[in-house]
């Protein structure tokens, strides 16, 4: 049965009788919406000849268009297979979240002329669902298709799919623009493939689990196998290799590069960690334009000049461009610098989603060709994706010639060994991968011969070995030769590929393991990756000894380290037994991994603290590693502090470290770790850590880090001294912001009452900074959130003291008492999100724009509230997202991320809450969830560490970790200057810095309301008490209201105004009496756009007192209000084109004195063309601005 039948529909069908109607709507739309990060209105799209036309290009070089739609549209993914026929996948479905068949499809491009345009075009499959990764070989079609990798085959030759195997299930699609992507053949013949970060997958494979999110992967095409070849980054795209076989890919958000290793974890953009990780970070310190990356080549053709080879090209969707980085070793990993733009489209439409190098040797671009950049844009406003459009580029040099017709799966093997000497790399590549798949055996000499021929090319040598090792057919024989090379890398994918044919040969391993003091850094990290995979190869020794040979290499120790320290579980014997002699008992290298074997072996259950006191002598017993024995004492001080280490194991690890500590404490404070020593040792109440450490945190003098640690120790100890010592530390004024702001968090290690005895009657008197934090720790203890709510009760606080997240923790995560608090006060708690957010948002983007800030005063309010757990232009902490690159894409994007936190939330960065068996109540993300520990990082980056045995609730929040209400924290003004910064591009001094997108102040003089745009006051009951007023009244409600659509009044009426004029003296109106013009629907209608006019212009008036209301859920709720400004004069506009809208029930308009004694003198509202009085619910492709 063909596939089109299997997946239940023909998109051909859809598509005739659908679809094509609803994309010919939005690609015809007026296009007036500012998308994220985009600086303006994108503009209408231009034809493939117009965007060729804007595109610059280094000189020499030329832009060739290849395909575009209608032959091609929204295209997703590319590859060549070995005819250099072009795959594509393209995806009608995107942003859809929902698995199951869709409309997508996968098509082959051909150019039978060979003219470099393409004439023929073949739908290979249908009723896909956002494909996004595509590969071609071993006798079928690979395919991202989100849950499933998926296995396509034309049986019969027709060039359709007919057969479908599922290979792997088990990807999320929780974030459909983080999809597995990027299917890639990797030099060792698997086939690669990314996935993103707020991606959740969970596959089970083979009896595995894999449940991750950001992670490079890998399937071996002949066996099925699919495993995680390294895990971290964001949401990455592209994967490339260089000409060692190194893996490469372009991330966005965080930095933009990264060469990828082997069993590494890498910096994540967001989530926790799995216990125990030391992650790898890029290896990049520059940026390009913005962050947006999609598609990486490593570009090795002949067909370019050699300034143009041999380095790394990036689609980068933002910027509209090509960059371009160099690499350059660093050891056993790389450092990229970078060159200028290969190409700029100048075009905000143009996203290079994919880029590979083709038969010609030119470097091919895919364009998917859309407004919207963001897959926030894509996600609110599906409809408005565009669906009609496709390109695909071929960047030129000079008059390169044509590629011939060519099929070089009907090649003879020496053929294709012939074309691994290709100056094009798209020949040696696709000749390797026939080769391998062919594994013949007649082919296995000459391709040794070529490997071993020492004057042919490295690239040729390379390609040669990488044939043998994806047809599975390097013998051991060969590869003991191999590893005696002079050739680095031939020895280093010796070394590779006896992991991936997991080798049990022991002349093999006993080569190998001489190899780690390899003179070169990359078969060291190769030895190291195949240390724990095979069996005759002794894991830790391995790894040890190849660590000691790397003392200053940057990536091999974290290496090392992700296989280790699996290993202590089981062999921490073995481990020390090779750490307590020659020669690593005096290597600082391999000692330097000893207070992470510390903390891994704590960790461990039923691992003797023997073994950790062993680690504690060894460093104690070499002068030279003190700075390390410091580190490790701090490591055990932070677990009997957590109690994770308690009862027997903290007694008997007193007994084993008594006489080291003893011996560091008579060298006194001249030994680094000295007062580490002490803060330990009072955990068993040694006699002079007694006296030393309160000491420490009585003095001034001390550095704050060693203050705190002190601290720390005495109250998780229950020091006597320890209530007294803080009381002492508040009454003395001269302490330091910063420091107070630390030990008030370091409180909640406590449950003594001198706590809220200290802090409650400081709560007014403690910085913007620090009281939110005093109030988190009150609100930590039963005990103490009592006496808070008490205050609040009373009224000495006021209840906005706590925001909506602190009461639902405590309703949900406290003792029963402190939720019946909450209730007698607060009355019942909403969980979640709170829906009046949006009306919220809508009087912020009101006073921003409509008022002056100071960017540089804006950085005193960043500091004090966004600073404690965002960063900015690399300052602040790293708690929640760094801004810098995150949230600020728009104004409306930036204004819902402020004062609407939960609206969209990612689930990393939803609040954790634990309950812990002592009642005390934690809040902040999670670092890490083991079996031993549970970490959060808390408001203003502190991390918590909690004993897994502690923990007896835990739950996960529904909203953010970020509070709402912020706009109660910070006076107007202050808002106002927050804004002024964070609309910035760069810090405020810097002259480059622009203002993102719609933050542009908007002059109300400059909007108009456009044709297609609906009144939805001419469907209301409209209404009027002007009446009441008898002295000069004047027209009627329906007067006002404009109708953009007609281009014209509801009503026909000489002045167009409704009030009361002659210059009556209407007296003192209060609000009761106020003047009011009302609408009602029979139903919710939804408004996101309200513009009035103002007052008639010839009536003198007073400054006059107005609010505007809308009717939500039955009640009368205040837009703004204000005396004078809007309704004397001027234009009135509320909301924005494109806003989240609110369901309305009815809209009031009122006018009154602004105080006891001030009359109203004659009351007129008016009418104006082409702008009042109007209410309605805009798109964001509605333009407003006159032009």
């Amino acid at each position: 049965m063909p596939l089109r039948l299997l997946l239940r529909f023909s998109f051909s069908v859809v598509v005739a009788a659908l679809f094509l109607p609803s994309l010919c709507l939005s690609a015809e739309k007026e296009d007036g919406f500012v998308p994220r990060r985009q600086q303006g209105i994108p503009g209408p799209p231009l034809s493939p000849q117009q965007a060729i036309q804007k595109m610059e290009v280094p000189e020499g070089f030329s832009v060739e268009l290849v395909a575009a739609e209608p032959d091609l549209l929204n295209p997703v993914a590319m590859t060549f297979d070995e005819k250099g026929r072009i795959w594509v996948t393209e995806s009608f479905e995107y942003p859809r979240h929902e698995p199951g068949p869709g409309r997508d499809r996968i098509k082959v491009l051909e150019d039978t002329d060979q003219d470099g345009a393409i004439d023929k075009v073949t739908i290979f499959a249908e009723g896909l669902n956002i494909p996004s990764g595509i590969a071609v070989g071993h006798g079928g079609v690979w395919v991202a298709n989100a849950p499933d990798i998926l296995f396509l085959q034309d049986t019969d030759g027709d060039l359709k799919a007919d057969k479908q195997e599922v290979i792997v299930t088990g990807f999320g699609r929780t974030d459909t623009h983080e999809l597995p992507n990027s299917l890639t053949w990797g030099p060792d013949g698997y086939l690669y493939g990314l996935n993103g970060v707020f991606n959740y997958s969970h596959v089970k494979h083979r009896d595995k689990d894999y449940v991750f999110t950001c992670a490079l992967f890998r399937i071996d095409p002949r066996t099925r196998d699919f495993e995680l070849f390294c895990e971290g980054t964001s949401n990455p795209w592209g994967v490339a290799f260089d000409p060692n076989g190194q893996a490469f890919i372009s991330a966005c958000v965080i930095d933009h590069l990264w060469h990828l290793t082997e069993s590494g974890y890498y910096h994540r953009q967001g989530g926790p960690y799995p216990p125990h990780t030391w992650k790898i970070e890029s290896i990049v310190k520059h940026k390009h334009q913005m962050a947006a990356y999609c598609g990486i080549e490593y570009f090795d053709s002949d067909a370019y000049p050699e300034e143009y080879r041999d380095c790394l090209y990036m689609g980068n969707i933002h910027g509209g461009c090509i960059n371009v980085d160099v690499l350059q070793r660093d050891g056993s990993t790389y450092f990229a610098k970078p060159r200028p733009d290969f190409l700029t489209a100048n075009d905000v439409w143009h996203m290079p989603v994919d880029q590979k190098t083709g038969p010609d040797g030119c470097l091919y671009v895919l364009d998917w060709y859309d407004r919207y950049h963001c897959y926030q844009d894509a996600m609110a406003r599906p409809g408005d994706v565009d669906r009609l459009k496709g390109r695909l580029y071929r960047v030129r040099y000079e008059e390169t010639p044509r590629a011939n017709t060519f099929d070089l799966a009907q090649e003879s093997d020496e053929q294709l060994i012939a074309r691994l000497h290709s100056g094009n790399r798209f020949y040696r590549e696709m000749a390797q991968r026939v080769l391998a798949e062919r594994a013949s055996d007649a082919a296995i000499q000459p391709l040794e011969a070529l490997v071993m021929d020492t004057s042919a090319p490295f690239k040729t040598r390379m390609h040669a070995l990488w044939s043998l090792i994806g047809a599975r057919q390097l013998s051991d024989e060969f590869s003991i030769q191999l590893l005696s090379d002079e050739e680095p890398q031939l020895r280093r994918w010796a070394i590779r590929y006896q992991g991936i044919r997991a080798s049990n040969n022991p002349d093999v391993a006993l080569l190998i393991q001489k190899l780690t003091s390899d003179a070169h850094p990359d078969v060291r990290l190769e030895v190291a990756i195949l240390a724990p995979q095979v069996d005759y190869l002794p894991t830790i020794a391995t790894l040890l000894e190849v660590l000691r040979s790397s003392p200053n290499d940057k990536l091999i120790p974290h290496i090392v380290w992700q296989n280790l320290h699996p290993q202590l579980e089981k062999q921490t014997p073995d481990y020390l037994a090779l750490m307590t002699q020659a020669p690593y008992e005096s290597d600082a290298t391999t000692l330097s991994l000893l207070p992470r074997a510390t903390d891994r072996i704590l960790a461990t259950p039923g691992v003797s603290v023997e073994h950790v006191a062993t680690l504690v002598k060894l460093l104690a017993s070499d002068p030279g590693q003190k700075e390390q024995l410091a580190i490790c004492l701090q490591r055990i001080t932070q677990q009997a502090q957590s109690r994770e280490l308690t009862g027997e194991r903290l007694a008997q690890l007193k007994t084993e470290l008594a006489e080291s500590l003893s011996m560091i404490l008579k060298q006194g404070n001249e030994h680094p770790g000295y007062y580490d020593a002490a803060n330990l040792a009072l955990a068993w109440n040694d006699p002079q850590a007694m006296e030393i450490v309160p000491q420490v945190f009585a003095s001034s003098q001390m550095p704050p880090a060693r203050r705190i640690a002190a601290l720390d120790s005495l109250l998780t100890t229950g020091h006597s001294q320890a209530n007294q010592l803080v009381r002492q530390y508040f009454e003395d004024r001269r302490n330091d912001q910063a420091m107070i702001g630390q030990v008030i968090q370091t409180l909640g290690k406590t449950d003594s009452d001198v706590v809220p005895k200290l802090l409650l009657p400081r709560l007014d008197s403690l910085s913007s900074q620090n009281r939110p934090k005093a109030i988190e720790v009150l609100l930590q203890r039963p005990s103490w959130a009592i006496l808070l709510l008490t205050q609040i009760e009373t009224g000495k606080l006021d209840k906005e003291t706590l925001s909506i997240n602190q009461l639902q923790r405590l309703v949900t995560t406290s003792s029963e008492d402190v939720g019946r608090k909450v209730n007698d006060i607060y009355g019942s708690i909403r969980s979640g999100r709170d829906p009046s957010r949006t009306l919220i948002v809508a009087q912020m983007r009101r006073l921003v724009s409509s008022r002056q800030g100071d960017p540089h005063r804006g950085i005193e309010v960043y500091n004090k509230l966004c600073g404690q757990c965002h960063k900015l232009h690399g300052k602040g902490q790293e708690v929640g997202p760094d801004i810098t690159v995150n949230g600020r894409g728009n104004l409306e994007q930036l204004l819902s991320n402020v004062f609407d936190p939960s609206l969209v939330i990612g689930k990393d960065y939803q609040a954790v809450n634990v309950l812990t068996v002592d009642g005390r109540v934690l809040s902040g993300l999670l670092v890490e969830d083991s079996d031993s520990r549970v970490v959060l990082k808390m408001q203003g980056g502190k991390q918590e560490t909690i004993a897994r045995d502690d923990v007896d609730v835990m739950k996960t929040s529904d909203t953010s970790l970020m509070p709402e209400g912020i706009e109660k924290q910070l006076k107007s003004e202050e808002i106002v200057d927050l804004f002024a910064y964070l609309t910035l591009t760069q810090p405020p001094e810097d002259p480059t810095a622009e203002l993102i997108s719609g933050a542009s102040p908007i002059d109300p003089a400059q909007i108009v309301l456009p044709q297609q745009t609906e009144n939805l006051l001419a469907n209301a009951q409209v209404s009027t008490n002007v009446d009441s007023f008898e002295a000069g009244k004047r027209g009627q409600p329906r007067d006002l209201i404009y109708l953009p659509q007609a281009k014209k009044f509801l009503a026909n009426s000489q002045w167009h105004e409704i009030g009361v004029g002659g210059g009556s003296e209407l007296g003192v109106l209060n609000e009761s009496k106020a003047v009011t013009l009302s609408a009602t629907w029979k139903e919710p209608v939804s408004v996101n756009f309200i513009t009035l006019s103002g007052s008639y212009p010839n009536q003198p008036q007073p400054d006059t007192a107005w609010r505007i209301e809308a009717k939500i859920d039955g009640v009368w709720q205040t837009l703004e209000r204000g005396v004078g400004g809007w309704y004397d004069s001027g234009r009135y506009v509320w909301g924005w084109p494109g806003a989240v809208s609110i369901p309305m029930e009815g809209f009031r308009v009122r006018i009154f004195s602004p105080n006891e004694k001030t009359p109203v003198r004659s009351i007129h509202f008016r009418g104006e063309e082409g702008f009042s009085w109007f209410v309605g619910n805009l798109p964001p492709e509605v333009n407003v601005i006159r032009q």
